[in-house]
């Protein structure tokens, strides 16, 4: 919507709007976290700027460049595949939470525009992050680049996620259309986007976030790590990297699988009934998400696997563990992609996502403990709602 950055002499009472789309959500005034309505997103805020307040120059790359000089073509295209991927991805994810989820008229809650910019902002690092790798390994950052562009797999994998985000934001360019003609007293020029168009577009664009920061990135860590599980440590500088980046994604994850059980469970949010019109649909969009990810590790391991201890039937029944675990945690059933919660195949993996020596927040055991989070079946007591 027309939403002034900041509206003098209005009072806003953010304990009394929603997240989104509240009734007060287009008026913006002082920005106040000392009794906030959301205490567990501010405290996520906390946790996202603490734990993400690392510098791309603290990892020693400087062995990655004969490391990748040594590795066989299979490992070659491994490594590169899944990094132009991920550079992709964060891409789109240095751009997205604020554009979709901070947009004008979207959210005027204080906390929740906390969290969103430190979420923001902490992707950017990662891009950044990103360029360094490479600057490490190929002699042209330009022509890598250029090679993303070109690669067909990448751009069909990447075409398929970011479809449901370009249709929200065309959504939100509508909206605020509308808006801008109501306060000229003018006919709406997009009458059919209604209220529950645009609920339709935050939750949407919410589940997909959600697939992002919790299954899209794994193939690229997983593969990432198995180098530097090696007898000889290769890649160790990019797995370092991948690990900091991993951490941050499992908050990011964190923050949208408890927005995602709250809209669909909190009848005060306002989003119910849209969450259950959308449940077969989000089944859908899962499914085409796991097939993807099938593709992609076929891809991946298409040149074989010089990789002790993984290969593409082992990421394949890991990537089945995630899908049950992503989807348990927003309340939907894994047994509609023919997929059970059982027990974690890789438990190495967890030395790579384990952050629980960081403790900023009251929330650090919901928030960090992502070790807990992706081995819930291992443990007797472990509750899925504490996530």
């Amino acid at each position: 919507m027309s939403c002034k950055i900041f509206n003098l002499g209005e009072t806003v009472n953010s304990k009394r709007t929603k997240l989104f789309l509240g009734e007060d959500s287009c008026n913006r005034n002082i920005q106040t976290y000392h009794d906030p309505k959301y205490l567990w997103i501010l405290e996520f805020a906390e946790e996202m700027r603490a734990i993400g307040n690392w510098s791309k120059n603290e990892i020693d790359l400087s062995k990655e460049k004969s490391d990748f000089d040594g590795l066989d073509e299979a490992g070659r295209h491994i490594y590169e595949s899944g990094l132009k991927f991920a550079i992709t991805l964060d891409s789109c994810a240095g751009r997205a939470p604020l554009q979709l989820f901070n947009n004008g008229g979207i959210s005027n809650n204080p906390e929740w525009e906390l969290y969103i910019t430190n979420h923001q902002n902490n992707e950017l690092l990662h891009s950044e992050s990103y360029t360094e790798m490479v600057r490490a390994i190929y002699n042209d950052v330009d022509v890598f680049i250029e090679s993303i562009i070109e690669d067909e797999h990448i751009q069909k994998r990447a075409a398929s996620i970011l479809g449901a985000f370009d249709w929200a934001t065309s959504v939100f360019d509508r909206m605020d259309a509308n808006a801008t003609a109501a306060n000229h007293g003018m006919a709406k020029p997009f009458p059919e986007v209604t209220e529950k168009m645009i609920k339709t577009a935050i939750y949407k664009a919410a589940i997909v976030l959600n697939m992002f920061e919790g299954i899209r990135f794994f193939a690229t860590f997983v593969t990432a790590w198995s180098f530097s599980e090696q007898p000889d440590k290769l890649m160790s500088g990019s797995s370092n990297i991948f690990k900091l980046i991993a951490r941050d994604e499992m908050v990011h994850l964190d923050v949208f699988q408890r927005v995602i059980k709250m809209l669909r469970t909190d009848h005060s949010e306002g989003f119910v009934e849209v969450a259950s019109e959308l449940e077969e649909e989000v089944y859908t969009m899962y499914q085409t998400g796991y097939d993807e990810e099938m593709e992609w590790i076929e891809f991946l391991f298409s040149k074989g696997s010089p990789l002790i201890g993984m290969n593409a039937a082992i990421l394949k029944e890991y990537m089945d563990y995630i899908f049950a675990v992503r989807l348990t945690n927003i309340g939907l059933d894994p047994k509609r992609l023919g997929l059970t919660l059982g027990r974690n195949p890789l438990p190495w993996v967890d030395n790579y996502l384990d952050s629980s020596h960081i403790k900023s927040a009251p929330q650090e055991i919901e928030s960090v403990n992502y070790v807990a989070a992706i081995d819930s079946s291992q443990d007797e007591d472990f509750d899925l709602d504490d996530l």
